[in-house]
């Protein structure tokens, strides 16, 4: 018992910083135009805004705060922050959505933007790579290979901070993912203590009232989706009405969520059998009719959707059903 209780309060100790990591791209900022830019981009997400609408009220205010300042490197960097929300808040098309969002918001710097943030992320997967080897003259020398004389201006300021807490995040999520021998009550003790401590009395304390990202983060925890995995459908959704409530959401709110929890469901299992199907007909099928029996299969399952399932496979080769099915959150 003592030695789980020593443990407990170490994961309690350093779970902040993996929280402060964690949500680097989508909360921390430390000047006033990242706080009201988020700000803005929650109230474009009431209960009854439609994508068109988050999308013309995101355009207005990327102009607004970074309109001056987009030809910097260091100032399109920083939109890897509302990129990875913009995702992260619509998993099934949230890149194309956020590209279309910079095209209308800056079309002359649309292309050079995403190429910057690409290479980001070509970094962030060097350094997770190579996060047991690399050394500070390494990753100085992975910028500049990457960045030329632009990394100066991208890792000052924010991106310094916001890599310092990265690097904590990749330590401590281990220990958190993999933390079995922790009760779901005990897992969100901790994560709730590593919240406050972590934006309590900051800049940034606003983001502890974002129940329902901070809700979709914790469900992304392994451990969390390892039980969750193991109970059957009644026991599941009992749990996640139950960690609803623990992140601050009221009856209503849990009863409606409870509601697309079981479209999600459903959604889920037509799709898996969508899948098995698809394979079946891809394994005996070829050329024009291989063409005609997807297209069929589509229409059976889709309707309505089945041309947005088609180009989702075709030209992205995007399949929603070959992705993680993490309960409470798809």
């Amino acid at each position: 018992m003592r030695s789980k209780t020593k443990k407990t309060m170490i994961i309690i100790g350093v779970v902040a910083g993996v929280l402060a990591i964690s949500f680097c791209y989508y909360f921390i900022a430390h000047d006033t135009s990242h706080r009201s830019i988020f700000i803005k981009i929650q109230e474009a997400l009431g209960k009854n805004t439609s994508t068109d609408s988050f999308s013309d009220q995101l355009v207005k205010e990327l102009q607004k705060y970074y309109g001056k300042t987009i030809s910097d490197k260091s100032t399109q960097a920083s939109l890897i922050r509302i990129r990875d929300f913009v995702m992260s808040t619509f998993p099934e098309n949230g890149k194309s959505l956020f590209y279309n969002i910079i095209k209308r918001a800056f079309p002359d710097y649309a292309d050079e933007i995403m190429r910057t943030l690409d290479k980001l992320d070509q970094y962030s997967r060097w350094l997770e790579d190579n996060k047991k080897t690399h050394s500070k003259a390494d990753m100085e020398k992975k910028k500049r290979e990457l960045f030329g004389e632009d990394a100066d201006k991208i890792w000052s300021g924010d991106m310094l901070a916001t890599e310092v807490r990265r690097a904590k995040m990749q330590d401590v999520m281990a220990v958190l993912n993999k933390s079995s021998d922790t009760t779901i009550d005990e897992k969100i003790k901790v994560y709730r203590n590593a919240l406050n401590d972590t934006y309590k009395g900051t800049p940034e304390e606003f983001f502890l009232d974002q129940k329902e990202i901070l809700s979709k983060a914790f469900f992304s925890i392994d451990s969390v989706q390892d039980v969750l995995k193991q109970m059957s459908p009644g026991e599941r959704q009992q749990e996640l009405n139950y960690i609803r409530s623990k992140m601050g959401f009221d009856s209503y709110e849990i009863e409606q969520m409870a509601e697309i929890d079981a479209k999600r469901e459903q959604r889920w299992n037509v799709g898996l059998e969508y899948m098995q199907e698809r394979n079946n007909i891809v394994e005996n099928f070829k050329g024009q009719e291989l063409e005609e029996q997807l297209k069929e299969l589509r229409e059976k399952y889709f309707q309505d959707e089945a041309n947005t399932i088609q180009r989702e496979e075709e030209n992205d080769n995007f399949f929603r059903f070959e992705r993680p099915h993490i309960y409470g959150r798809n």
